[in-house]
């Protein structure tokens, strides 16, 4: 069977796309196209044929993926495979062009985001047409999703949203793990005494001392994704733990909230005791969540993070890091079942600040949370479980 993958807003290696779907289908598949918003011309990627259309440094703009589209679809249709699998909304208005030119081929929606969702939110529309072009994006998503032959989801909420209109919907999460390995959690319990009073923190009772970082955030930094309080939280702790470091591995795609964050840190001196590194290859990201004690994951109650899975949950695990996470369905569902973590309302710096010192002044605890996510992932939450199903997914197809 011949497949090929499309998409117009990510990078040839993205992460679900290439390094987890992909290199899965490999398994099975021999002849597999991936075709991206890529000046690199044409080239071979670990047994993968990658074709590049486009300038990547224009994917930010909706209108130019619209427009490149076209040219993907174009070039799709060139490759005359059996299944052709595509990951951005602005593609579902192309793709029906590909089944009209080879009638038996067959078409997967991956969809990554609650896209209605996510007009609502955005920034570049003006509020008084937003209503309209939120209702047309859902309207328009389902009918043409009604159409094709199958449907993968990265959540459940968006599952439920496309089952009633399709009757193939599958969810393949999308967990991201590093190497799970017991010799990187916190310290033999052993060799760790007891502190006299857990909810009484203090630096002399602070876990692994090697650790570089007592709390670390990974991924994109926005107010909505809980930098401004997680920097407030550091703060309370302050007295307590004179030396707590937190470091947030990523970019500030936030330019407001960089302004904010900015300023708080400047008039409260927490310069040592912040660090933002900005962007780092996703290689580099485990090297920093292995220096660090906590994962932080206190994301804001907002829409789209009551249905989104954000994978770092599932990197800190991997990692035997304890999580602090937000009271969000999707944190819950995966942190609670392994106690692996402390739930936190996430609008309350307080809360998120008891939460990290109850974590670096109980060593017992903060092994015995690393080691139930090591189980977790080891268990549940991996990439060899979703393997398993998209395999199934294709193998129906056939």
């Amino acid at each position: 069977m011949k497949i090929c993958i499309l998409t117009t807003g990510h990078p040839a290696l993205d992460g679900r796309i290439f390094y987890k779907e992909t290199l899965s289908l490999k398994k099975a598949y021999e002849d597999i196209t991936l075709i991206v918003p890529d000046d690199c011309g044409e080239r071979i990627e670990q047994g993968i044929r990658i074709i590049g259309v486009g300038d990547p440094s224009k994917t930010y703009s909706i209108w130019h993926r619209f427009k490149l589209g076209s040219k993907i679809v174009k070039k799709a249709i060139e490759i005359g495979a059996d299944v052709y699998h595509f990951h951005d909304y602005e593609l579902i208005f192309k793709v029906m062009k590909i089944k009209r030119k080879l009638p038996h081929c067959k078409l997967i929606y991956d969809v990554h985001e609650h896209y209605p969702d996510m007009m609502r939110r955005s920034r570049k529309f003006p509020k008084f047409i937003k209503p309209l072009i939120v209702f047309a994006v859902d309207k328009l998503e389902i009918y043409y999703a009604k159409k094709s032959d199958q449907i993968i989801t990265a959540d459940d909420a968006t599952k439920e949203r496309f089952k009633p209109y399709n009757e193939r919907v599958d969810i393949i999460y999308n967990f991201t793990e590093f190497t799970p390995g017991l010799e990187q959690t916190a310290p033999d319990p052993e060799k760790i005494s007891e502190p006299e009073n857990v909810n009484e923190p203090g630096p002399e009772s602070s876990p692994d001392r090697n650790k570089e970082y007592d709390v670390i955030y990974q991924g994109d930094i926005t107010l909505e994704r809980g930098v401004y309080h997680a920097v407030q939280a550091i703060k309370i702790l302050r007295d307590k733990f004179p030396d707590i470091k937190m470091v947030f591995v990523g970019a500030f795609n936030d330019t407001l909230g960089k302004e904010i964050v900015d300023k708080y840190i400047a008039e409260n001196n927490l310069q040592d005791h912040i660090e933002f590194t900005g962007r780092v290859p996703h290689s580099e990201v485990e090297h920093y969540i292995r220096k660090s004690k906590i994962g932080l994951v206190t994301l804001m109650p907002v829409p789209k993070f009551y249905k989104n899975i954000p994978t770092k949950l599932f990197e800190y695990m991997s990692c035997g890091l304890p999580v602090v996470g937000s009271n969000l369905p999707p944190i819950q569902r995966f942190l609670l079942p392994y106690n692996s973590g402390i739930i936190v309302d996430p609008t309350k710096p307080e809360e998120i600040a008891k939460a990290i010192g109850i974590l670096l002044s109980d060593p017992r605890l903060c092994e015995e949370m690393g080691r139930n996510g090591i189980m977790a992932v080891r268990e549940e939450y991996n990439w060899g479980k979703m393997e398993e199903v998209l395999l199934k997914i294709y193998k129906r197809l056939e």
